[in-house]
């Protein structure tokens, strides 16, 4: 079992939900899923019911569905393991980054961003971003409230590991 080595929270964990909708940031990730979702809300809601009070109803459950997900899916903490790393999403969900198909991490520029990614940020600020370009698999960005420390704990963690695991 590997054990946590350092663990930083993301950038906009200090923000209001209104604050970062106010600038921006947040919500770009979340766009196709909530696209998704609303149109088929508003799909039921035509099609299906010509009663005001129901169609209202239905709009509601949809709006209220598409938050849940946001606040779900937003990454809260970023966490260094002895052999992973591993980015935490809103309550239950997490997804993990073995350090066996991490080749480099390195700051980030928001226009680095472009192109076949998984953006797990809150923060389009270019001092938060920080790039994990993977072995196998796209580049994955992150955006923890102390860049350089979690940066120096993650190349200290893959020096340690990578001088355990030489075969």
């Amino acid at each position: 079992m590997d054990a946590l080595v350092y663990e930083d929270n993301s950038t906009s964990t200090h923000e209001s939900w209104l604050e970062r909708g106010a600038h921006g940031r947040g919500g770009l990730r979340m766009l196709p899923v909530n696209l998704i979702i609303f149109s088929a809300g508003l799909l039921l809601a035509f099609t299906q019911f010509q009663q005001e009070a129901v169609f209202f109803s239905i709009i509601g459950a949809t709006l209220f569905l598409m938050l849940v997900i946001n606040v779900a899916l937003k990454p809260t903490k970023y966490q260094i393991f002895s052999g992973k790393i591993r980015i935490v999403l809103g309550w239950i969900l997490h997804f993990d980054i073995p350090f066996n198909n991490i080749e480099n991490a390195t700051s980030a520029t928001p226009g680095d961003l472009w192109g076949l990614n998984l953006n797990f940020i809150n923060s389009y600020s270019s001092n938060d971003i920080l790039q994990i370009i993977r072995k196998r698999g796209v580049k994955i960005y992150i955006s923890p409230r102390n860049r350089k420390f979690f940066l120096e704990h993650l190349n200290k963690s893959l020096n340690d590991w990578k001088r355990n695991n030489i075969n």
